[in-house]
């Protein structure tokens, strides 16, 4: 029978790659990589446990996370944008194996097919997420970003407005290039780096950076007036 799927094709041209990620209803995240522009070779499919009671949100947790890393790590050309799509090819079921872990066996064609299927209209990966629950009948988390433009009781300063209108248009926030430690900020995550190396920060890491970020910027409005010695240590006598 048809089964509906969400997902994502990204490429990196400096690497000469492409990297697709789709999740299906049955809470199945199927992976292929290849060159540009020629065919991905499938691996193996990441299969929720076999008791979780709510596999596909967790497992759709996990599609945030890979294009969060992807983007982070030079994966910058949206090939297919994030879409929920209805396929009519029929999902591998899961089975059990030995040694506990039920996952089906690679399943090609089933990621060509949303490849040749998605549209190319661009869609915000939560946007495609939220659509993909209605499709398969999963309540989904109301929308918690204020709309730009529709004058809230406190509006966002000027600045972070058009940080918000940017990234809801499917644009990335870095730092400058000229530095080797920076950060990049896109709808799907948040990624530190180190020159080339970096790490993509969990939702509660960014919540833990943003209210430490907005206590010295209240400590120092003008700019750092003095040198606060860290916990523990001990400052001059």
């Amino acid at each position: 029978m048809p089964t509906t799927v969400v997902g994502f094709r990204l490429g990196c041209d400096a690497r000469s790659r492409q990297a697709t990620i789709v999740l299906t209803e049955s809470g199945v995240l199927h992976r292929s990589n290849g060159p540009l522009g020629s065919t991905s070779k499938s691996g193996r499919p990441d299969a929720p446990a076999s008791v979780d009671p709510h596999p596909v949100p967790r497992q759709a947790a996990k599609l945030r996370k890979l294009h969060a890393e992807l983007t982070g790590a030079g994966f910058s050309r949206v090939l297919v944008p994030p879409a929920c799509v209805r396929l009519e090819t029929d999902e591998h079921p899961l089975h059990a194996k030995p040694y506990g872990g039920n996952a089906p066996p690679p399943h090609p064609e089933l990621v060509e097919e949303f490849v040749g299927l998605a549209p190319t209209s661009s869609m915000p990966l939560d946007e495609a997420i939220r659509t993909f629950y209605t499709a398969v009948g999963i309540p989904s988390r109301p929308r918690n970003a204020v709309p730009v433009g529709s004058g809230p009781a406190r509006p966002f300063p000027p600045r972070v407005e058009r940080a918000l209108r940017a990234l809801a248009h499917g644009n990335a926030l870095t730092s400058s290039p000229r530095r080797g430690v920076g950060w990049r900020v896109t709808a799907g995550g948040v990624r530190l780096h180190v020159g080339p190396s970096g790490e993509a920060l969990t939702r509660q890491e960014v919540a833990d950076l943003q209210a430490a970020l907005s206590a010295w910027l209240r400590l120092n409005p003008q700019g750092p007036q003095a040198v606060v010695p860290e916990s523990g240590s001990q400052g001059p006598a």
